[in-house]
């Protein structure tokens, strides 16, 4: 695939799904903030993931399904090296938002 854009939607469209799938099927928004921490001297990496989402207009605290989960350890470092090495960008979380509306949206964070 040529297009790197498209390769970082596909990534994100993998996250999204996962996500949805771990929500139950009357849940109004979710939203789950992925951490990567990438700068270990050992060179290992770890990914970690906060999930809630809205259901009766409350906010509940969930985790990802857990045969759904295992993908997010490989996405989040590909993603994370294909904004680098398009951008520059070395964020270190990112949260996927599932708005009311269906629509997706994220928010990258960046070390100071």
């Amino acid at each position: 695939m040529d297009n790197i854009i498209e390769e970082q939607r596909q990534l994100i469209d993998q996250l999204y799904r996962i996500v949805k799938e771990s929500c139950p099927k009357d849940f109004t928004s979710a939203k789950c903030r992925f951490e990567y921490d990438h700068g270990y001297e050992d060179g290992s990496e770890s990914v970690g993931e906060t999930f809630y989402y809205t259901k009766n207009g409350e906010s509940v605290s969930a985790v990802l399904k857990h045969e759904l989960a295992f993908p997010v350890m490989d996405l989040v470092p590909q993603l994370h090296a294909k904004m680098k090495a398009h951008t520059g960008g070395d964020w270190n979380a990112f949260t996927l938002f599932i708005n009311e509306d269906g629509t997706v949206t994220t928010k990258f964070e960046y070390p100071d």
